[in-house]
């Protein structure tokens, strides 16, 4: 009867739980909307994000990165020209997992935004609505430092024989991947992981595997001094970031209004060399 009674109330605290926390697992994230704030004076808007080195991160309990930088300048720009006062609250289930970022922004409604490197892709348009792009990026493939230069993508299956590729669901990245293993590499094995964080953790470590980044992770480990090698037969062509909402977000063209005066600005240029560093922004120059 003991046990009984034990398991009785544990199943009630179960349910009380998962009823008053705002952060269970069926919880989706809500943030105000623009037709919403225009009526009250005020908007709460929700940010989630995926940890990215330069564009967000949660470092020493503070938001960094690019995004989070542009966001703020946002903030500004509705409240000085708009009229309207906003409050930002950062909620993320698992910011280690980019497959859950994306599934988390797009169950969401209203005034909740996306930060992360994510690329702006046809096929994610129809999912989700982006900002304009704020910056140029290019993948690359990393290995472990000790793996034979790889100058041309043809010869992967004999510079990489015997490895196994890393990579991450439903990411851009990911789409590369098996571009190279229907090309180039038919026996190719590949391993999904939750992060690019963990892809490279995984390439750092295992000389017989091998990513393909976007390349601010490449730049945060020269800066570390870990042993990764980029292999110039890897890069591939440019493609862009942008800031990813639900399909619900009524502030889409709000944001485009201030992103198109902003991005390129003497002020945007501050927030990605302080973000990205001098290298990177050197790198940059050259996409251009």
């Amino acid at each position: 009867m003991k046990n009984l009674n034990l398991k009785k109330l544990f199943r009630l605290f179960v349910v009380v739980f998962l009823a008053v926390n705002p952060f269970n697992l069926f919880a989706q994230l809500k943030g105000d909307t623009y037709a919403a704030a225009k009526a009250k004076g005020s908007a709460n808007w929700v940010l989630t994000y995926a940890e990215s080195p330069g564009f967000a991160a949660k470092k020493n309990g503070a938001m960094v990165g690019i995004t989070v930088d542009i966001m703020r300048k946002f903030e500004e720009f509705i409240e000085q020209k708009h009229g309207i006062q906003v409050n930002m609250a950062y909620e993320a289930k698992d910011p280690n997992n980019f497959t859950l970022f994306l599934d988390e922004v797009n169950k969401a409604h209203g005034g909740v935004f996306g930060l992360s490197n994510t690329t702006i892709t046809d096929a994610r348009k129809k999912m989700y609505s982006f900002s304009p792009p704020y910056i140029t990026n290019i993948g690359m493939v990393l290995t472990h430092n000790s793996v034979p230069t790889m100058n041309n993508i043809s010869e992967i299956a004999d510079k990489f024989a015997g490895m196994t590729a890393v990579t991450i669901k439903n990411s851009t990245n990911e789409k590369t991947i098996q571009e190279i293993k229907r090309k180039y590499y038919p026996s190719l094995t590949i391993e999904y992981v939750p992060s690019f964080g963990d892809a490279m953790q995984r390439v750092i470590n295992d000389p017989k595997a091998f990513t393909n980044v976007d390349f601010t992770y490449y730049f945060e480990a020269i800066q570390n001094r870990l042993p990764v090698k980029r292999h110039p037969g890897g890069d591939e062509s440019t493609e862009q970031f942008g800031i990813i909402m639900p399909k619900s977000n009524d502030w889409a063209p709000l944001l485009e209004e201030f992103m198109n005066s902003f991005v390129g600005s003497v002020e945007y240029k501050k927030i990605v060399a302080t973000n990205l560093g001098q290298s990177a922004m050197k790198f940059l120059d050259t996409l251009k």
